[in-house]
This record gives C-alpha cells, structure tokens and sequence, in this order.
C-alpha cells in the first residue's frame, strides 16, 4: 500500500530507510524497527521514523489487525494529505504512538482517547497541513488517557480553553503553537 522512498521526510535528513531490508523470505520478527514479544512471536513494537514510508494512509491496512502492537512510531515519514484513522483507538494495547512530521491532515479522531494504556503521545505537523482537534477533544483525551505522561502536540490546533484537570501522571508537556488559551491549573 505504501512506497519506500529514502528521501520521503526531509525532516529526517540524510537516513537509510530501515524498511530497504526487509526481506519477504524471513520471519517479520526479525526485519530492522520490529519487535517481537520473545515468547509468542507477536509484534510488540513497531519503530519505523524516517523510514522513507510515503503514501496514503488507509484505514483498512493491516496494521490495525496488530492487537499485541505496543509501540508505533512512524514518525518523519510522508503520508501528505492522509487523516489519521479512527481505527488507532482499535490498537488498545499501544502505550507509545509517534505521528510527528508525518504529514497528516485533519482532524484528530477522538478513537485516540481510547487508548487507555496509551503513556506517551507525539502528534506534531506543520502549519501547511490543519491538523487539529474537534471541539472538547482536548478535554476528553486529557479524561480518558490516565496513564499519559508524556503529551506533544506541535502546531495542532486546539483552539479552546485549558481544561481543569490534567493526567496525574503527566511529566511532560509540549503544547506550542496550539492556540491553547488560559491559565494552567
């Protein structure tokens, strides 16, 4: 669905794309940016930032068959114009995603509020593409993602007041260019 072009993100600068070797021949488990869980084989973690991966994002890709997937970054590559799925609040088990500098556009499904496992969430985009989030979605990601601790949503556009109530458990919080506006509790 996807092609794999080295030079897809130029945020990522000069960067050999870790999908150039993956091989159809060997077990997935064993491709460069997949990690599987040692026990049952199942894929835990995908690290594919500036893997040179361009095109359109479609909700009906496989990746969203991966239930075991605890990590996904697929930050710094190129899906220009695509939305982000409702369908990532399907991968309940995540408690990492990275989207930044991915070209994304749109707005951000509130399906991601229903990652509660989720800890660290990176969604940056450029000013060019409107990434931003519906009314009372920032609230509602902020009431439903308990376990966030790391929250980074450069030039998202947010567009509302700061909510009274933040994760607990939230350590870091990078919130530029998001036309937040308030005092923070």
């Amino acid at each position: 669905m996807f092609t794999i072009n080295p030079i897809a993100s130029d945020y990522c600068g000069s960067h050999n794309p870790r999908t150039l070797t993956w091989n159809k021949s060997t077990h997935c488990c064993s491709w460069s940016g997949v990690h599987c869980q040692d026990t049952k084989g199942q894929v835990i973690e995908l690290r594919l930032s500036c893997s040179g991966i361009q095109g359109k994002f479609h909700s009906n890709t496989s990746l969203f068959q991966i239930s075991s997937l605890r990590r996904l970054d697929l930050a710094g590559n190129d899906f220009s114009g695509s939305l982000i799925s409702p369908r990532f609040g399907e991968l309940s088990s995540l408690t990492h995603l990275d989207l930044w500098h991915s070209g994304f556009t749109s707005v951000i499904p509130i399906e991601i509020s229903h990652l509660s496992k989720l800890q660290v969430l990176h969604i940056w985009t450029v000013v060019a593409y409107g990434l931003r989030l519906g009314p009372y979605n920032f609230e509602l990601l902020l009431n439903n993602l308990t376990q966030l601790r790391e929250l980074d949503l450069l030039f998202v556009n947010i567009s509302s007041s700061i909510p009274r109530n933040f994760s607990s458990y939230l350590t870091t919080l990078s919130l530029p260019g998001t036309q937040l506006h308030g005092l923070l509790p």
